[in-house]
């Protein structure tokens, strides 16, 4: 996960000024300031339009009494676009676009259906509410969040013996 992080806040960022002052040495600083401006000003009506018709989608799907799962998916997809594409630089402008593209979208939504069914798969945060305790922990420390004073019990009727309980 740090790895992760690094890249994107720090690998991808430098990259993006490298290239920067590569296409700004070639075109000149006023005409990439101005290049970049216009990608940001583009990508950021486009996630508007994206966004309203995202969100018409949902109302209508929850109008017909419908999960808009598919259309939330695209809302958060659409959403992260929109914070790419206020970096300024030209590989987060490139990568905003592209989400923001419905049919390239459409893979990055395929991948994060698949990153969602790992993660439910191993859960990483756990949750109890007892009274008024409430404990969260993660899988790393999940053995130090133990409750110890939890005693699971097997109720039984003597009359049913081979009836399961209900």
């Amino acid at each position: 996960m740090l790895g992760k992080l690094f890249l994107a806040f720090v690998i991808i960022p430098i990259f993006d000024l490298y290239l920067l002052v590569q296409i700004g040495s070639e075109i000149g600083t006023l005409n990439t300031v101005m290049l970049v401006l216009l990608t940001a000003f583009i990508g950021a009506s486009l996630a508007r339009s994206q966004g309203m018709s995202t969100m018409q989608k949902v109302r209508e799907s929850m109008d017909q009494g419908i999960m808009p799962a598919e259309e939330i998916l695209d809302a958060v997809i659409i959403f992260a676009a929109g914070l790419v594409l206020l970096t300024p630089g030209f590989i987060t402008d490139a990568l905003g676009l592209l989400l923001l593209f419905p049919p390239t979208r459409g893979y990055f939504k395929r991948w994060l259906r698949i990153q969602m069914e790992e993660w439910k798969k191993k859960p990483n945060v756990h949750m109890t509410y007892h009274q008024t305790e409430f404990k969260a922990w993660t899988n790393q420390d999940q053995n130090s969040q133990r409750i110890d004073n939890v005693i699971d019990i097997e109720t039984s009727n003597p009359n049913d013996k081979d009836t399961p309980l209900q």
